[in-house]
């Protein structure tokens, strides 16, 4: 019996040490996600000319996943799929694992919620990552939705936890479900999952959900994918690969890099649901990605200007007319800031 336990024991430990990445292979990871991003921007890049520019009605979900895989196949180290890609438009984005087939997919067009899950094996990686855009004009639902769920995405990437090899994805689950709790909304699957390092796409026992007991450790590779789907009309997700690693101020506390390298789509963000130092981070964030992938884009016009566009960072509104009228501040406020008028009104009689 003492040889069985210790031999499991060394077998978990083993197993445990191939979940941590090393140097190279984290180094791995953010260069492929370089390249994979271009590729990604360039087919959606693509895709909204295709349909606001030369109004073509003949794309389907199945022909937008053969397009998305030619521009990712010249990627440098390329090597096959990591999965079948989820290319959905509409109703058939609230089916989570939706597959298209060339004789049974609808249409994509710029009128509804577009949903594509891709990903590709690199020799130096393995990519998993989701974006959500309208090449349209949005419903406000919409909008609001995909806002909860950027916003739940970036708190899960912007968590701060202690280094005791205590805190596991259950504990961090609820950080990306926050923001859709508040509207009584959620969502019927994990947040995220592990990634092997061109090996599975899904590697467990890591990962982010209610039933994920594993704790976290530097050098942990996994998916942060929160998403909400309104059953018949339309899927959103958002997802990014992050490498966990120790924080920089703090060694003992550990923390998330997001390597994923596209930017999200600003015509589906309700920014009025955005702090200052969210839409400071999303700046940031959008920054980073067009410095990087430009260079790669350069002799692709239709994908800069889509990057460019996309990337162009938020100004946040402030009131800078110190002669604003009172009557323009009313009509402007909060259904909070109007509550605590009226009660301060009522205080001075």
């Amino acid at each position: 019996w003492y040889f069985f336990f210790s031999s499991r024991r060394r077998h978990t430990r083993c197993r445990e040490v191939s979940w941590a990445r090393r140097c190279v292979q984290e180094t791995g990871f953010r260069e492929c996600h370089k390249r994979d991003g271009a590729g990604l921007v360039a087919y959606l890049a693509w895709l909204e000319h295709q349909l606001n520019v030369l109004n073509r009605t003949d794309i389907t979900e199945f022909t937008g996943a053969e397009k998305v895989l030619e521009f990712r196949k010249s990627i440098l180290n390329f090597q096959g799929l990591s999965f079948g890609t989820i290319s959905s438009i509409g109703p058939n984005g609230s089916v989570i694992h939706y597959e298209p087939h060339a004789d049974n997919c609808k249409v994509i067009t710029n009128k509804e919620v577009y949903l594509l899950d891709s990903g590709c094996q690199y020799l130096d990686g393995t990519t998993d990552v989701t974006r959500t855009v309208h090449y349209g004009v949005p419903r406000d639902i919409e909008k609001e939705m995909y806002t909860r769920v950027l916003l739940g995405n970036l708190c899960l990437e912007r968590a701060i936890f202690p280094n005791n090899k205590v805190v596991n994805g259950s504990m961090l689950d609820m950080y990306a479900r926050k923001y859709l709790w508040e509207v009584c909304e959620d969502y019927c699957h994990g947040t995220g999952h592990g990634v092997g390092h061109f090996l599975g796409v899904h590697e467990g026992p890591i990962g982010i959900s209610l039933y994920r007991k594993v704790p976290f450790e530097d050098g942990f590779v996994c998916t942060n994918e929160p998403g909400y789907y309104k059953d018949g009309e339309y899927g959103i997700r958002i997802e990014n690969q992050m490498i966990c690693k120790k924080c920089e101020k703090n060694p003992s506390y550990l923390c998330f890099e997001n390597v994923t390298m596209a930017p999200y789509s600003k015509s589906l963000i309700d920014w009025k649901l955005l702090s200052k130092q969210d839409i400071e981070y999303v700046n940031a964030y959008h920054k980073k990605v067009h410095d990087t992938l430009a260079p790669l884009l350069k002799d692709d016009p239709i994908a800069l200007k889509y990057l460019a566009k996309e990337c162009e960072p938020h100004v946040c509104q402030a009131i800078t007319d110190l002669s604003v009228s009172y009557t323009h501040l009313r009509a402007h406020e909060t259904s909070l800031h109007l509550v605590c008028r009226l009660l301060l009104e009522k205080k001075k009689y």
